[in-house]
């Protein structure tokens, strides 16, 4: 299915609402996917291009309550990017229409000419997504220009620019090497005078072919290299065409002959026991042991430099650096002796401690912050000083990836030290979906009518229509399961589902809802009807391995494409299980199914989970809607929730709409679909209400 088009809001500029309908009415027929506001106040413009991300401008000049002076003027004075069409009145003078082209109107039409107005406005758009995506590409460049000098500024490899034969630039480990003092020391020498006299004409021209127009990638050849004082080593020059300040240049790499490299600082490694990431994730490994749950009880701490970014910003890439690399040495004096100490990011360090106890790993955390320190460092700018954060988790049941309990400690990092996971023994994350809990006062005979069902096939599915508010054709719904007692009286989902999850039924109940809904699916697609379903994933079935494997046999089995599926994740399960749903999402992904959140919107850092996973859609808590048309807050924080998607390519759907004021504050808003009993109660029909 091709991606849907996305929406263009629209600003006219007229006091008559039936007016402002008609065009927008119009460029829709043209196939194009407007929605729109009007004002006739040109004071107005800066306020509505900024609150709702406006694209385009349409200024209706034959309105009387129009200004077309005062909107030009407000026009040019935008910052924003956004084109402006006049339509002018078919009796208006050829001055006033040259007058709009030059004031910086991109056309004008005439009022009666619609497909004029259809052709200009796609042919504005067309143009103003090329300069979006121009303007974004501009900034990924810089971006990586960046990431790339700052690369060159920071690795162990001599890595240089030459341009005509002379050094532009150089790293502080070509300096090392070379043993120049400073870059300046390193200009005033050309690179020849660097390679010894006898292989000088070699690698003049093996640098001339260098530059030539076909030369792409890296070559290399061997050579000797004399330093500046006059010491001399065998090595590997590599070579490769390259850019520096917007000049053609070469980019030079010398290894040693030994390809040893030398380090950027002068300070030599002050903690000699620490190892790598992947180091510490072997050792987790081994203390889960071969079947996932430890034989005696760790705790995994996270520790993370406080302030790492500001230091880089006052002190500058090089020496920041080297400033926070010196949290090595108190680091190790505090803990290289309790456990497995790895530094696993540029700011952050790993240690696992075996057979710790939880008020333990408390007192260890608390010492760690208050004795792991930097050395108090002056720099030309400022006096730095910083502690660590400091977060932990206690690991005693059981935990299938080592990587997990990594990402769960860094989390609790995040949260300050008394965020306290425990892997395998963790509070629910929401109803009880990770560890079983003992079953509740009444609550055994429902979980004998869950085990019933199940073995006599007495669930059925309805399903809830997810309607479009931009005109999408295509047909959503959300499936739901519904339980038949012995007594025939059907149970929604929230009369059986917390039973279901503390006995550990939850996930039968999730297969077989996905079996029979893709069941169903491949029934009306052969019938010609296009539906997509939302189906909704329990924290139990999402965290089995196997369950990606068991929802491709499915989908085999019923000869149905994964791109008709979605599937639905609660917001609050997210945070306890990253690690697993990056997994899960990504392998869904490759089998074309897409991903949605419910309950979306429920955190104060929203676009950290659009960060974190690929969705396609985020479901918007229902309590959005609870009073909506009176609730300003709430209008203001939809509206953001909206923005925010948008900025993300995923669409949003609102649910839990009960009245049709709300329908019109979701519209303005930009959602891009709703759903409530309101629009349509779940029904066993796969019918939308007209």
């Amino acid at each position: 299915m091709p991606a849907q088009a996305q929406a263009v809001i629209l600003l006219v500029m007229t006091s008559q609402p039936n007016e402002a309908e008609r065009l927008i009415t119009s460029l829709r027929n043209g196939g194009l996917p407007v929605r729109g506001m009007y004002t006739a106040t040109a004071d107005r413009i800066d306020e509505l291009v900024e609150r709702r991300a406006c694209d385009l401008i349409i200024c209706c000049s034959y309105d009387p309550s129009v200004d077309l002076d005062a909107v030009l003027t407000r026009h040019r004075e935008l910052a924003a990017d956004v084109p402006l069409i006049v339509i002018a009145d078919h009796h208006g003078d050829q001055e006033s229409v040259i007058k709009a082209l030059r004031a910086g109107a991109r056309d004008v039409t005439d009022r009666e000419d619609v497909e004029h107005l259809q052709l200009v406005v796609g042919r504005e758009l067309a143009d103003l997504r090329v300069r979006r995506q121009v303007r974004r590409l501009t900034h990924r460049l810089q971006q990586c220009e960046s990431r790339a000098r700052e690369l060159v500024e920071t690795t162990g490899e001599a890595v240089a620019f030459i341009q005509d034969g002379m050094h532009v630039h150089a790293n502080p480990a070509y300096l090392s090497l070379f043993r120049f003092p400073t870059v300046d020391d390193l200009q005033s020498a050309a690179f020849l005078d660097l390679i010894a006299t006898d292989q000088r004409p070699a690698v003049r021209e093996f640098l001339r072919m260098r530059t030539t127009p076909e030369a792409q990638g890296l070559a290399e050849i061997p050579t000797s290299c004399v330093r500046a004082d006059t010491s001399s080593f065998r090595g590997t020059l590599f070579a490769a065409p390259a850019e520096r300040d917007g000049e053609p240049c070469l980019r030079l790499i010398v290894r040693t002959a030994d390809r040893s490299t030398v380090l950027a600082t002068d300070s030599t490694d002050q903690l000699h026991e620490i190892t790598g990431a992947a180091t510490l994730i072997a050792a987790i490994a081994t203390a889960l042991g071969h079947e996932g749950r430890p034989a005696t009880p760790f705790t995994l701490f996270y520790i993370r430099l406080r302030g790492a970014a500001d230091l880089l910003r006052t002190c500058g890439l090089t020496q920041g650096l080297a400033v926070i690399g010196s949290i090595a040495a108190p680091l190790a004096l505090v803990c290289g002796e309790l456990g497995v100490l790895a530094r696993v990011s540029d700011d952050g360090y790993g240690l696992l401690v075996l057979e710790l106890d939880e008020t333990s790993a408390a007192t260890l955390a608390e010492r760690i912050r208050a004795e792991v320190r930097l050395p108090e460092a002056q720099t030309a700018q400022a006096r730095i000083e910083a502690d660590c954060d400091v977060g932990y988790v206690v690991v005693s049941g059981s935990c299938s990836d080592p990587k997990e309990v990594l990402d769960d400690a860094y989390r609790a990092c995040l949260g300050g030290t008394m965020l306290i996971a425990r892997a395998g023994m963790q509070e629910p994350t929401s109803l009880a979906a990770r560890d079983k809990q003992p079953a509740i006062e009444g609550e055994d005979p429902l979980t004998g009518k869950i085990e019933s069902a199940l073995d006599n096939d007495r669930f059925i599915l309805v399903y809830q229509p997810i309607v479009s508010l931009m005109g999408d054709n295509q047909e959503n719904y959300t499936v739901l399961v519904r339980l038949i007692d012995e007594s025939g009286n059907l149970l929604e989902a929230k009369d059986f589902i917390v039973p279901a999850i503390r006995s550990g039924l939850i996930e039968r109940i999730d297969k077989w809802a996905i079996r029979n809904a893709v069941k169903t699916m491949r029934e009306h697609r052969q019938a010609g009807q296009n539906f997509n379903f939302f189906i909704n994933l329990a924290e139990d079935t999402f965290r089995d391995p196997s369950v990606v494997i068991w929802i491709c046999d499915c989908l085999q089995q019923f000869d149905v494409r994964g791109n008709w599926l979605t599937f639905v994740i609660q917001e609050e399960l997210v945070d306890g299980n990253l690690g697993s749903l990056s997994r899960l999402v990504e392998s869904l992904k490759k089998i074309k199914c897409r991903i949605a959140v419910n309950r979306f919107g429920g955190t104060d850092h929203p676009q950290m989970l659009l960060q974190g996973l690929s969705l396609d859609f985020i479901l918007l808590r229902p309590e959005f809607t609870q009073d909506l048309a009176n609730d300003k807050d709430k209008q203001q924080r939809l509206l953001a929730l909206a923005n925010l998607a948008r900025e993300f390519n995923v669409k949003s759907v609102v649910t839990g709409v009960e009245d049709a004021r709300a329908l019109t504050i979701l519209w303005t808003a930009g959602v891009d679909y709703v759903q409530g009993n309101f629009l349509q109660r779940p029904s066993t029909n796969l019918e939308m209400a007209t």
